[in-house]
């Protein structure tokens, strides 16, 4: 016959074991490990669990075409990284002086060029200094010489990758 305290033991065992593998699977899903992160932005969507898409909306005609500047975005971060590779494509008919930012820890944008090849650009910004709220960074779009009837167009193809 089997005892039964052995029965008893055996059954807290088992649930103290159980409960540990929960708490471990639960902790392995919270922690991010990996060396980047790959945001492919869809630009018909103004909010999702990890991008709030430009915005102020009144800025933008169907969320592709820019009517006003600046626009700003906000990118969520589950950990540190060192820096932001941002990737896609503008169409703009004139020469414009197209600016794309991050904010600073202490107020300021650290703001970089645009140069456009071909309807597409790529811009890596540095993180070290960058403004992190909410684990969230917030960009900029910034066309300071843009008239009022110009046209400037976000192709829906831009790619954010923050690496470590």
């Amino acid at each position: 016959m089997i005892n039964k305290n052995i029965i008893i033991q055996f059954f807290r065992y088992l649930w103290v074991a159980i409960g540990i593998v929960i708490i471990l699977f639960i902790l392995s899903q919270a922690i991010y490990t990996k060396r980047n992160l790959e945001y492919n932005l869809d630009f018909s969507k103004t909010i999702t669990k990890d991008i709030k898409s430009w915005y102020p909306e009144q800025r933008l005609n169907n969320v592709f075409e820019l009517l006003a500047e600046p626009v700003y975005m906000k990118i969520y971060t589950p950990i540190d990284f060192e820096r932001l590779t941002v990737s896609g494509g503008i169409f703009s008919p004139a020469e414009n002086d197209i600016k794309l930012g991050i904010k600073q820890n202490d107020g300021s944008w650290d703001f970089q060029q645009i140069e456009i090849v071909d309807d597409y650009f790529s811009n890596v910004f540095d993180l070290t200094n960058a403004q992190i709220k909410n684990n969230q960074l917030e960009m900029i779009l910034s066309i300071p010489n843009m008239t009022s009837s110009a046209r400037i167009s976000l192709k829906n193809n831009w790619k954010l990758i923050l690496s470590r």
